[in-house]
């Protein structure tokens, strides 16, 4: 018969292993054994990357614009920075905020977020995560 010296570690490797597992599957989507993510989110973060890319061009066109007028080379380097800096944080606002805040208003306080509001947002989210991994 094995000791308690031996049980014990094995316990409550046991023990832990099925806490473990309760609370992932707690989190999971009992339906499809999988989180559940927004559609609709995953479309837009499928398209973002092209969008993305069309800006980044632009910042480019600019700072060979800058080039060809005179500028030094540092100085058409800070013009794609600034240039993709807006340009990016633009696309987003125009985009993927508006959409989010759709869910949850940009003016309402975390603290008046409802537990649907959040359940939403993780599944927008998650939706947009999958699609900028190319996933439907």
């Amino acid at each position: 018969m094995p000791s308690l010296r031996t049980l014990a570690p094995v316990m409550l490797s046991s023990f832990l292993g099925g806490c473990i597992a309760i609370a992932v599957s707690a989190c999971l989507d009992p339906a499809r054994g999988q989180p559940t993510y927004d559609a609709d989110f995953a479309r837009l973060g499928r398209e973002y990357p092209a969008a993305l890319g069309r800006q980044y061009a632009a910042a480019w066109e600019a700072g060979a614009l800058r080039l060809e007028c005179g500028d030094d080379l540092s100085k058409a380097i800070a013009v794609v920075g600034r240039e993709w800096d807006g340009n990016r944080a633009m696309l987003f606002d125009r985009t993927i905020t508006t959409e989010f805040a759709k869910i949850v208003p940009e003016a309402q306080h975390d603290a008046d977020v409802t537990p649907s509001q959040r359940a939403a947002m993780a599944r927008a989210w998650r939706g947009f995560a999958r699609g900028l991994r190319g996933q439907r």
